[in-house]
């Protein structure tokens, strides 16, 4: 597959499914599709497997998640369709992650499942403790589908990002100014063999820490995305910024859009 075919591309549209009508949303995803450009489309589950399905084969990429209430087969389904026009099903998982004997119908088996067939999953732990044995497990599943696994990480980091960076996951964080000293050499180890395993560690400037540590960061071959105020030109934080923009993110890095720590 050509991973250019996942590069945005000018034309691209982003859109609910509660936004317009199945026929217009198919409409405009064949037009799209005829110019070069795709839509990607944010499922709620309001419509059918087969609807989607056929969406998938008119060029759309479907962005949904277990509040949606697909099923693994679901998303199996609906990712050998969307793999047909190159494009992809990404599935983000809020809720815990269940064993199989629970009988959920998202537990961790199954989404190992969806994850070896090619789905991209994407996980936070912003709700639920997430243990590190199960998202190295579901790295190494992702993998096994040609893709990399999508993780938020809030609050501290903690060493056991290491593992999940050796296994070649995307990791996202933010640089906390009250920790930023402590972190550093941490989030320095982490962002290297992140970028030794094919992915990376994008960090989230949400707030001001300080150059010097930033500098670091970027040594490392971490990925900055700056949610702060532009500098202006005196500022030591401009040449940073216009660093990290020579520094493009893969955009199956994160989950439909960069700016967000979800």
């Amino acid at each position: 597959m050509d991973e250019n075919e996942f590069i945005p591309k000018d034309g691209d549209l982003v859109l609910r499914d509660d936004q317009a009508d199945y026929f217009a949303i198919l409409d405009e995803a064949r037009e799209r599709w005829k110019r070069g450009a795709r839509l990607r489309l944010i499922d709620s589950g309001r419509a059918s497997v087969l609807e989607l399905e056929r969406l998938c084969l008119s060029g759309v990429e479907i962005f949904t998640s277990d509040k949606a209430g697909r099923t693994p087969a679901d998303l199996i389904i609906l990712n050998a369709a969307a793999q047909k026009s190159g494009g992809l099903i990404a599935h983000f998982h809020h809720g815990p992650l269940l064993p199989d004997s629970s009988g959920a119908a998202l537990s961790l088996g199954a989404l190992r499942d969806a994850a070896r067939r090619g789905v991209c999953l994407y996980l936070s732990n912003k709700t639920e403790t997430r243990r590190t044995e199960d998202l190295v497990v579901l790295a190494e599943e992702t993998l096994l589908g040609r893709r990399r696994l999508g993780y938020y990480h809030h609050g501290a980091p903690t060493p056991a990002l290491e593992e999940l960076a050796r296994r070649g996951a995307w990791i996202h964080v933010s640089a906390d100014p009250e920790t930023a000293d402590s972190s550093t050499a941490l989030l320095r180890d982490i962002a290297a063999k992140a970028v030794a395993a094919g992915a990376g560690l994008v960090i989230h400037l949400e707030q001001w820490v300080p150059a010097s540590t930033i500098e670091d960061f970027w040594k490392a071959g971490a990925y900055l995305l700056f949610r702060t105020p532009p500098s202006d030109y005196r500022s030591p934080y401009r040449i940073l910024e216009e660093k990290a923009a020579r520094r493009p993110l893969d955009p199956r890095a994160y989950y439909l859009y960069s700016e967000f720590m979800r």
